[in-house]
């Protein structure tokens, strides 16, 4: 019997200024084994949120390759699917574009068939409205997306560059779930083109500091009046590491601070002296009653993958 693995990294979105543009995929992986059978899904799941997915055809991987199989006309065989997942849910990590992407690759692997990524981020978005954590779990790196319809239907242009190794990262992940939904209703309808300037130039300033080696500039380019203004008071455990900011002179290594996604995971960039950037993030969030874990993954620059 043929069995497959999928390994599908999880993501960072937003990057401060890039607000639903941009993300970089991280070393914290869902893993699928495929072993095909002749009718139905069934999921065996563990690690991270196991105890809170549905075991048969409702889960959302089986979901995503059900649709992908109907939409092009094909008829899917069953499977059983053995999934390990270290992606937290619901904080910002972005595990159900992971599972979205596992979803669809599970489709190509019971199906024979590998899609374009034009066609692929065309039936993931179905799911995902926007692609900022979907292109880097598909591609890896650090992965611009832009949504384009065309005829009604909407598809990704996507680039991805190579992280530089140079740059670390640290997450510190709050117990603490925030729905995306909530966090995307606290953002205001309309900003003012003072504000909107302030966040292009920022989200284009990220992309030649990273291109050119001008480290010393991240920082500046993760600042934000888009959203994290708006999310960070819903829970004040967050503003406390965003105001890292403000002192990254005074702390070794810190180049900066944001809201991973829409939240709860803080991430921190560093050139060095990521243990204690970790333990003062940490110290942040739980001075507000709080427990957090703190992680450096490395950066996957691959993305989605087949073993």
């Amino acid at each position: 019997m043929v069995r497959t693995e999928i390994i599908v990294p999880a993501s960072t979105s937003n990057l401060g200024a890039s607000f639903d543009a941009c993300g970089l995929a991280l070393a914290i992986y869902l893993r699928v084994r495929v072993e095909p059978r002749e009718e139905g899904f069934e999921i065996i799941a563990s690690g991270e949120g196991s105890h809170e997915v549905p075991p048969d055809e409702s889960n959302l991987i089986a979901r995503v390759a059900r649709f992908v199989a109907e939409r092009r006309g094909v008829r899917l065989p069953g499977a059983r699917l053995f999934v390990e997942n270290e992606i937290p849910l619901a904080r910002g990590l972005g595990s159900s574009s992971a599972a979205i992407i596992a979803g669809i690759s599970v489709f190509e692997t019971l199906a024979g068939e590998h899609m374009a990524d034009e066609e692929f981020f065309s039936y993931a978005l179905h799911f995902e409205g926007h692609g900022d954590n979907l292109a880097p779990s598909r591609l890896g790196g650090l992965a611009v997306a832009c949504v384009i319809e065309r005829n009604g239907a909407a598809t990704l242009a996507t680039v991805k560059r190579r992280w530089p190794d140079e740059v670390k990262v640290v997450v510190a992940i709050p117990d603490l779930e925030l729905e995306t939904a909530r966090m995307r209703a606290a953002l205001p309808e309309r900003v003012s083109m003072h504000d909107a300037v302030f966040n292009l130039q920022r989200a284009a300033l990220l992309q030649a500091a990273i291109a050119e080696g001008r480290f010393d500039l991240i920082g500046e380019a993760l600042g934000d009046r888009l959203h994290q203004p708006y999310r960070a008071p819903i829970a004040p455990a967050l503003a406390g590491v965003l105001k890292l900011n403000d002192e990254r002179g005074k702390i070794r290594g810190l180049l900066g601070t944001a809201i991973s996604g829409a939240g709860s995971t803080m991430i921190a960039f560093a050139l060095e002296n990521e243990t204690e950037i970790g333990r003062i993030m940490q110290e942040r969030i739980q001075a507000h009653g709080v427990r957090a874990r703190v992680l450096a993954p490395a950066i996957d620059n691959e993305g989605r993958r087949f073993l």
